[in-house]
């Protein structure tokens, strides 16, 4: 998990220099989720997601601390000193399986722009030189209760490598539903897809 970890650090700094300055003030809609049992339930992002036997997340300390160092490492880039960052980022769940190392991480983000401009980032910094990773044909697909934009990646070094990021824009924010899989195909993350349910679900 810190391996992987590190790599979306580096890549969300990466991302916030490369994207459209965030919307920071515009803070009105935003609540993060909560566990309850083994079900997690985010309001909204609009979904629950349910913790599979041999699943196991990562802690509250943990993401908020994710958080933290993505808010710093976005200061830096930017020219701050990374003391006191702006809140952009918010690491909402992240869970893995312990066998195979498949997961999911949510994420939320100030962000001013729509979830096209975020993709062409992705492409930009694939361009650059020394990347780590790759992005493949994007599409529309349907998660429970919304539609999304899913962009298949490619991340080199990494235990999981495939990647597929499934996004939106509510509001002022992106957000970012990543599974991780240790195989590309449909099997694979249609069944970490199975993990998702709509809210308001019984």
């Amino acid at each position: 998990m810190k391996k992987r970890t590190i790599a979306l650090l580096l890549l969300t700094a990466l991302l916030g220099v490369l994207l459209t300055s965030c919307s920071e003030d515009k803070r009105n809609y935003y609540s993060p989720g909560y566990w309850r049992d083994s079900i997690f339930y985010d309001a909204f992002v609009d979904l629950r997601f349910t913790l599979p036997q041999g699943w196991e997340a990562t802690s509250q300390e943990d993401l908020d601390a994710m958080s933290a160092e993505a808010d710093k490492a976005l200061d830096i880039q930017r020219g701050g000193t990374g003391e006191n960052p702006n809140s952009v980022y918010h690491y909402e769940l992240s869970a893995k399986d312990t066998e195979t190392g498949n997961g999911i991480l949510i994420l939320v983000q100030s962000y001013s722009g729509n979830a096209n401009d975020y993709i062409d980032g992705l492409k930009a910094g694939s361009e650059l030189e020394g990347a780590t990773y790759s992005v493949g044909t994007t599409s529309t697909v349907q998660l429970p209760g919304h539609a999304y934009l899913m962009v298949p990646l490619t991340m080199e070094g990494q235990d999981t490598p495939y990647q597929r990021q499934y996004l939106r824009k509510q509001g002022d924010y992106l957000i970012n539903i990543m599974f991780f899989s240790t195989t590309e195909d449909d099997e694979a993350f249609s069944s970490l897809l199975a993990t998702l349910s709509e809210m308001d679900e019984a």
